[in-house]
């Protein structure tokens, strides 16, 4: 899930991850995109700190009371030390500044999916082959 409100951070964002085969869904703001989210639906967020209509922080925290087990990464390009401490407190996975590189948004989606599978095995669930991200 990627949720900015400029269309060229989405479509970056979507052609990044689609190279290496993820699945993604792409929302303008932060209500469309929790009006669609079902548990166990996304693997992984990506969320703007500064949005219309609710911040990526508000957004972070209905993601986590909604599926705690989904990774997100706040991504701004107005980095403050207070909004770095607040997504972490919130549980975000990383607290990414634009601009970034390719190989940042891979290097969380790995992290984001061993801390998935870490958080699974912990649960003792039975196995079960590494999740994408959609």
């Amino acid at each position: 899930m990627v949720v900015d409100d400029e269309p060229s951070v989405r479509e970056s964002f979507k052609m990044i991850l689609q190279i290496k085969d993820y699945v993604v869904d792409a929302f303008p703001d932060g209500p469309t995109a929790l009006a669609t989210l079902k548990k166990g639906m996304y693997d992984m967020a990506f969320v703007d700190l500064k949005l219309p209509l609710m911040d990526g922080l508000e957004i972070l925290k209905r993601i986590k009371e909604a599926d705690s087990d989904i990774e997100v990464a706040i991504v701004t390009a107005y980095a403050t030390e207070a909004s770095h401490a607040n997504a972490i407190t919130l549980g975000a996975l990383e607290y990414l500044r634009k601009p970034f590189l390719m190989e940042e948004i891979y290097e969380l989606v790995d992290r984001g999916l061993r801390r998935r599978r870490t958080k699974g095995v912990k649960k003792e669930a039975p196995p079960t082959p590494p999740p994408s991200i959609h």
